[in-house]
């Protein structure tokens, strides 16, 4: 069992005062701020690069409390919370995503500020993560790519339907992609998404003039369904290279309607020639470091520095397995921001992954938000 790093203790609230107020008492080190941060990395970055699950559990406790000594918005919600100290993984209170649009949830200055894109609360109120360690989430990264689709070392031509650092700097996705670009891609073909978005009359030019050689179009959703409806209005269609991949992300947002999964699979058989298995879905989202991939219509899947709570927003439990829940992520990538994110996205357990079903009612979670609000903000 791991020995807490914080200790809370209730005391007796004055006469007249309802609620019980919380002491925190901070246990005796000689370490830094300066000297944990560094310390964690280093032991967050070896775990990354050689997963063992019996660490996880204690690196993930000593990641938490060195996030409520070192992130003042984080220890105010934690506090507010008024928990016992966690004992495992799965007890680590976790931040509502919507707490990363109202205060900044870091350990320090960030090397990067990330943003979300404002598709789903609008440009002024997007998310924003402050990430002190930007080789840590970009190790993240490239592992996770290498357990899901390329082979350590392996490069193949690359067509980019997504955004790049160059034209969008903000974007944890355009970082992400430039790395995988740099790591993986044989050739330079530059991104068809540029600030004005998805060059459609390039996107057919670029596929036009494909030879044999197995590519990984690795494309926004959106871009790709925006391109079979082009296609579709001048009948066109083409069939990407034999072993070829393609790498999309984000479902439906920013796109006219919402299209369920299997049909956006038909949509790329029709237009692109693949098949399912050919398909890799990545799911990330701007608080997270790391992200999870699925092939074709399976389950998505976590590496192993990454685990998933389906719970009750309304209550905070894990559900049982199978049964329907919103999706809590802890994530060690996050060493330098916050370990336990609760998001609204809506997934259950299938075949040791995790099956996406949506987003929650804004009903739902509004209690949670303004729990957020409160504590954060404070």
């Amino acid at each position: 069992m791991s020995r807490p790093l914080t200790n809370r203790i209730r005391t007796s609230a004055p006469a007249g005062l309802a609620r019980q107020s919380v002491i925190t008492i901070q246990p005796m080190t000689t370490e830094t701020t300066d000297e944990a941060a560094e310390s964690l990395r280093a032991r967050v970055l070896a775990f990354i690069a050689n997963p063992s699950r019996d660490d996880f559990d204690t690196l993930a406790l000593a990641v938490h409390g060195y996030q409520y000594r070192a992130s003042p918005a984080y220890r105010r919600y934690v506090d507010r919370l008024d928990a016992k100290p966690p004992r495992s993984w799965r007890e680590i209170p976790a931040v509502p995503a919507e707490a990363f649009r109202m205060s900044v949830l870091a350990c320090g200055p960030a090397a990067r500020v990330y943003r979300s894109s404002g598709t789903t609360a609008g440009h002024d109120h997007r998310a924003a993560h402050h990430v002190p360690d930007v080789d840590v989430y970009r190790a993240s990264a490239l592992a996770g790519f290498v357990r899901a689709v390329l082979a350590p070392g392996e490069r193949r031509r690359f067509v980019i339907a997504a955004p790049e650092r160059g034209t969008h700097p903000e974007s944890s996705l355009g970082e992400m992609v430039t790395w995988l670009r740099a790591t993986h891609d044989a050739d330079s073909i530059p991104s068809l998404v540029g600030a004005a978005g998805v060059d459609l009359e390039r996107f057919a030019y670029t596929l036009d003039r494909l030879d044999q050689r197995p590519i990984v179009l690795f494309a926004v959703t959106s871009a790709l369904l925006r391109l079979a409806d082009w296609a579709g209005a001048r009948e066109r269609h083409w069939v990407l290279p034999p072993g070829s991949l393609i790498v999309d992300t984000g479902g439906s947002k920013g796109y006219e309607r919402d299209v369920p999964r299997h049909d956006v699979l038909a949509t790329y058989r029709r237009v692109l020639g693949t098949e399912p298995g050919q398909v890799v879905n990545e799911y990330g989202m701007t608080e997270l470091a790391s992200q999870m991939y699925a092939r074709g219509d399976g389950p998505h899947r976590p590496p192993p520095w990454l685990r998933t709570i389906v719970c009750d927003l309304a209550t905070g439990r894990e559900v049982a397995r199978g049964a329907v829940g919103c999706l809590r992520f802890i994530d060690l990538a996050n060493v330098g921001s916050v370990l336990a994110i609760q998001t609204e996205d809506v997934g259950r357990v299938r075949d040791d992954g995790i099956e996406l079903l949506g987003r929650a009612p804004g009903a739902v979670t509004r209690g949670c938000s303004l729990l957020a609000s409160e504590a954060v903000s404070a």
